[in-house]
């Protein structure tokens, strides 16, 4: 199935749902699936945040508990940080654009709910 198929079946179980919309989380679904190839394993969907966590946690740089998640986020808010840094400076970015900055926030954001409700 392509996207703009997909796009029309999910705008047919969700009449109200803004087209653009539904394109970019089909783009953020497609986002975190690429980047999973990267840092996953089939056996550990969250392995990138899972052994982040646990180093951190390890020589004490985050406090106990919820690990992965405070990695999710810690990565989304690095993200926002760059994202100020440059609206306060004008720029555009030299490897990545604000909407892809945006992008990796909004896929930590969700990653961040899964992390919350398995601990």
């Amino acid at each position: 199935m392509n996207k703009e198929n997909l796009v029309k079946l999910i705008k047919d179980v969700f009449s109200n749902a803004n087209t653009r919309f539904i394109e970019i989380m089909i783009d953020l679904i497609e986002l975190q699936s690429n980047k999973n190839k990267d840092y996953a394993m089939v056996d550990m969907p969250w392995r990138n945040f899972t052994t982040v966590g646990d180093a951190l946690e390890k020589y004490n740089i985050i406090t106990k508990g919820n690990a992965p998640m405070k990695v999710a986020l810690t990565y989304a808010y690095k993200q926002w940080d760059s994202i100020l840094k440059m609206l306060g400076r004008e720029e555009k970015g030299n490897v990545e654009s604000i909407t892809d900055k945006l992008k990796d926030i909004a896929v930590y954001s969700v990653i961040a709910i899964i992390l919350n409700e398995e601990s």
